[in-house]
């Protein structure tokens, strides 16, 4: 009677080791593809951020609206202030806040871009006329932006770093608004980044002050809080 002969132990270490080997190439390959994968999701979410930033300043700036406004001591501020220095900064009015719910307030809003650190933000203001506890509320649009420049092209067609022209009169520069506005940012991943608009020129003059409604309500896409009973 013939006996079943087994495996000897070099056999059995040699199909371990082969097992072995064979593992530890699958996981390699595996976190190769694992690591490829993060690195496409995190790309993909640093333009999708980038995008929608410069987006929401486009739409901004492209309903830009000759509107002066009241600062918290009530001095008269133009319609956009804008400069490029060392704390540059874009402040003005736009139109188009939407109201679905129809809420009595007015459809222009009061928004300023800047620069804080790393982050280029977003403010904007419940009211266009400022009392002195009026807040803004801050948005955080883009991070790692190391570099935030603006220029602003005239009627005689220079650029200018600030906004309203420094020769400008006064009466004139509370609704002057520039022919065009361009954008330099230079972001962590994306290097420089340059952006020119040419403004709309139906930007229609309200004068500070008229009654309006503009008491101030939330942004449609935040949360509408409940009355209190």
């Amino acid at each position: 009677m013939r006996r079943n002969r087994g495996f000897t132990l070099l056999e059995l270490l040699i199909a371990i080791a082969i097992f072995a080997l064979l593992g530890l190439a699958t996981y390699r390959m595996f976190d190769s593809v694992m690591q490829a994968d993060r690195s496409q999701r995190a790309q993909e979410q640093r333009l999708r951020e980038l995008t929608r930033a410069m987006a929401a300043f486009e739409r901004d700036l492209l309903q830009v609206w000759r509107r002066p406004v009241r600062d918290p001591l009530g001095d008269v501020q133009p319609s956009m202030l804008g400069d490029s220095g060392t704390a540059s900064n874009l402040e003005f009015t736009r139109n188009g806040w939407r109201n679905p719910l129809g809420l009595n307030r007015a459809t222009l809003q009061r928004v300023r871009w800047q620069l804080q650190g790393e982050q280029w933000q977003r403010s904007y203001w419940a009211v266009l006329d400022q009392a002195q506890d009026s807040q803004p509320r801050v948005q955080q649009a883009l991070g790692g932006v190391q570099r935030f420049e603006l220029r602003f092209l005239d009627d005689e067609g220079r650029w200018l770093q600030s906004w309203p022209p420094a020769n400008s009169s006064t009466e004139d520069s509370l609704t002057l608004l520039p022919k065009a506005v361009e954008l330099v940012i230079e972001q962590r991943h994306y290097g420089e980044l340059r952006r020119l608009w040419r403004l709309p020129e139906t930007a229609e003059q309200v004068q500070p002050g008229v009654p309006g409604g503009d008491g101030g309500e939330l942004l449609p896409e935040e949360p509408v809080p409940e009355p209190s009973a």
